[in-house]
């Protein structure tokens, strides 16, 4: 009796123990895709292209911005938009880096980067301002959602 016991803790364990590696590398998958929509967005404003940033714009809905040296722009804007307030952004301000430091994501539908970034703004002015990009899953890739800039 006692040996069953033994055997069915040791089945049920190895069963916790695939969930939870499952359930992890799901989620650091998602992490990884949102992480490189994050990057997207950064690389796409160091080198000042804005169409750059259409593989994470959604093809459904809107995004919502909140943007103060960048714009100053808050609202929900369609693809078209943000491209336009970013590429009117990058007509006479530059960004001169940008570091995802941090991302975290439900695993599946939803996640949310934290980057730095360095910046001149459009009258000249140098500075380091905090984005937080909210991303949803669209089919198979990550889409912007949300970006808010804030003072760092």
């Amino acid at each position: 009796m006692r040996s069953s016991s033994v055997r069915a803790a040791h089945s049920c364990l190895a069963v916790v123990v695939v969930v939870v590696v499952a359930l992890t590398l799901g989620t650091t998958d998602a992490d990884d895709g949102a992480r490189a929509a994050a990057q997207t967005f950064g690389r796409a404003l160091v080198a000042g292209k804005a169409e750059a940033l259409r593989p994470i714009l959604p093809e459904h809905g809107k995004v919502h911005m909140t943007l103060s040296r960048l714009g100053p722009e808050e609202g929900s804007f369609g693809t078209r938009q943000v491209e336009a307030v970013f590429r009117d952004f990058l007509a006479k301000g530059t960004v001169a880096s940008f570091d995802v430091v941090r991302c975290e994501s439900d695993g599946r539908r939803s996640a949310l980067a934290h980057g730095r970034a360095t910046i001149t703004d459009r009258d000249g002015r140098g500075g380091r301002i905090a984005f937080h990009l909210g991303f949803e899953t669209e089919g198979d890739r990550w889409v912007l959602r949300e970006v808010k800039e804030t003072a760092e």
